[in-house]
């Protein structure tokens, strides 16, 4: 796993509530204010979109984050071919340990979570990156 750098796309975005699954390149994330999509081009590019937040999550079956009543059924990818995740969430830890199998290859990565609020973490649909996040941060890893 190689940890991408999207924290300038981010910063003027302030506790998010979530984001989409990654598909066909690129994902969105929002938080209590606005929605950014970011590009997966090899330099994560990012615009900022007119939609509200609310309405954007309402209308997108694979946003997963911040639980809302209607998205209880939202459910992050955690296997695709080769590649599997797991993890516990446990809001009282000040970690999440992220195991992963990339083609037989273990490891796992260590997330700081800052709020207890919730955590959530998902593979892109074809299963190249990894989106980790909770209230205060966002991370992507590419797959290698």
């Amino acid at each position: 796993m190689r940890k991408l750098d999207i924290a300038p796309a981010l910063q003027q975005m302030e506790r998010f509530i979530g984001f989409t699954i990654p598909r066909l390149g690129k994902f969105s994330v929002a938080d209590h204010d606005e929605v950014i999509t970011i590009t997966l081009d090899g330099s994560t590019s990012a615009n900022v979109s007119d939609e509200h937040p609310y309405k954007f999550v309402e209308g997108n079956p694979d946003f997963l984050g911040i639980v809302f009543e209607d998205l209880l059924e939202n459910k992050p990818i955690l296997s695709v071919g080769s590649t599997a995740i797991s993890y516990k969430f446990d809001p009282k830890q000040d970690f999440v340990h992220v195991e992963y199998d990339v083609a037989g290859k273990r490891g796992a990565l260590e997330f700081r979570i800052f709020s207890g609020d919730w955590f959530v973490a998902s593979l892109s649909e074809d299963g190249k990156h990894l989106v980790l996040a909770e209230p205060y941060q966002v991370a992507l890893y590419e797959v290698e």
